[in-house]
């Protein structure tokens, strides 16, 4: 190895790390995070119809805020770690389910602690101030 006279690292230190992942495992490990993806955004109606309507109307609330972060996300790592290049798809994905994940789980919570995201009133300002003030009455 060739030591860089200028900065003190060697050469094969300065490129970027390979992945130490074989694509079966990529592969495996996409299929498990999708799984858990889906798993975390079921939601459960009167009949198949529902639950399906349902699960892919609580997929839609959260895609935005995963889509987002998951930018963000690999924005912050290409700036950190000064790759040039996107990462691939596979891993773009799993960033995303993860996310996604994340963002059904708080979701879910709020649901079953008794809120409905489908409420536009409540969740707007008015909406809020109003049950306070219903509250104080």
């Amino acid at each position: 190895m060739e030591d860089n006279k200028n900065t003190g690292i060697s050469s094969s230190a300065a490129k970027p790390a390979e992945s130490l992942e074989s694509p079966r495992q990529g592969a495996l490990t996409l299929v498990l995070t999708g799984f858990v993806y889906l798993i975390f955004h079921l939601r459960l109606g009167q009949s198949i119809g529902a639950s399906c309507a349902a699960t892919l109307g609580q997929m839609l609330l959260t895609a935005p805020y995963a889509i987002g972060f998951t930018c963000i996300l690999v924005y912050l790592h290409r700036r950190i770690s000064g790759q040039k290049a996107r990462p691939p798809w596979t891993r773009l994905l799993r960033i995303f389910f993860t996310m996604g994940i994340c963002f059904a789980l708080f979701f879910a919570l709020y649901e079953y602690g008794g809120g409905d995201p489908w409420n536009t009133e409540a969740a707007s300002a008015g909406g809020f101030w109003g049950d306070i003030l219903q509250k104080l009455q």
